[in-house]
């Protein structure tokens, strides 16, 4: 069931409004002519995470603010932390484009994904197909489709076989079983398992979370587990517990050198 909790529903109802403008200003057919020609082959996050080497494989992300704090108030700069964690041995790249909770902006992706050669994420509060269609037009190889954000199966199927349809690949996030309920019918390849409960009043995490719920999931899937995540102890725990990969930000981002805690927490 969807969320009653006030964050989720006050992020989604802004959501919902701003999509809506969105579409009005570019209409969702014109955003498919786009991305069409960029649709087919794109990098691969699943070949990444799906690889021997590296033994950590960490999604680095690029955020500028959290919805309780601004992480880089003065002199952010997307494309040189991009570059500074591909240097520090990331495998893929998380871009936030969410402008009222995250500061984030849709520019980053092709600003990212021109200035590295990694696999970029497109992560956002994706709840619409305009949004798909412009994922794909910005050049995203991956995004990310939350079960929270959809009341059922047939809500997030159309958004997944549209991103799919663009050559993107779609990282499915869940949290608890009744999540994984609702994504189980599309049997996906990449699925991310988020510590932070969007559900609870205070947005509570914990790694216990992918603990409990990786050794339940398909062998075929790949399972990243996000957020809550900063120390090579807890990468040890979670890898031996069936993560696959980690996505990582608010512990590489608070640093002053985001590229140089990624390298110090891979060298460990």
């Amino acid at each position: 069931m969807m969320s009653a909790n006030p964050v989720i529903e006050t992020i989604l109802a802004h959501k919902r409004a701003e999509v809506e403008a969105m579409r009005r200003r570019f209409p969702e057919e014109a955003l498919r002519d786009i991305a069409r020609p960029r649709s087919g082959p794109r990098r691969s996050l699943i070949a990444a995470l799906d690889a021997q080497t590296p033994r950590f494989k960490v999604i680095a992300e690029i955020k500028r603010a959290t919805p309780s704090r601004m992480l880089r108030p003065t002199g952010f700069d997307p494309v040189a932390v991009a570059e500074g964690y591909e240097t520090s041995g990331a495998v893929g790249l998380s871009a936030l484009t969410d402008a009222r909770f995250f500061a984030g902006a849709a520019e980053y992706v092709p600003l990212i994904r021109e200035a590295t050669g990694l696999p970029v994420l497109r992560k956002d509060f994706i709840i619409d197909r305009w949004q798909v269609a412009q994922s794909a037009a910005l050049g995203a190889d991956a995004l990310l489709l939350m079960a929270v954000n959809f009341p059922n199966t047939e809500a997030l199927e159309p958004l997944y076989r549209d991103a799919l349809d663009f050559g993107m690949e779609p990282l499915v996030e869940i949290h608890d079983w009744r999540d994984w309920e609702l994504v189980r019918p599309l049997a996906p390849r990449l699925v991310g398992i988020n510590n932070r409960d969007f559900r609870s009043a205070d947005l509570a995490v914990d790694v216990h979370a992918t603990l409990k719920l990786a050794p339940l999931l398909p062998e075929e899937a790949l399972i990243v587990s996000e957020s809550g995540v900063g120390t090579r102890a807890q990468m040890d725990l979670l890898r031996r517990g069936g993560a696959d990969g980690f996505l990582i930000g608010g512990a590489l981002m608070e640093k002053e050198h985001p590229g140089a805690a990624l390298a110090a927490l891979l060298a460990e």
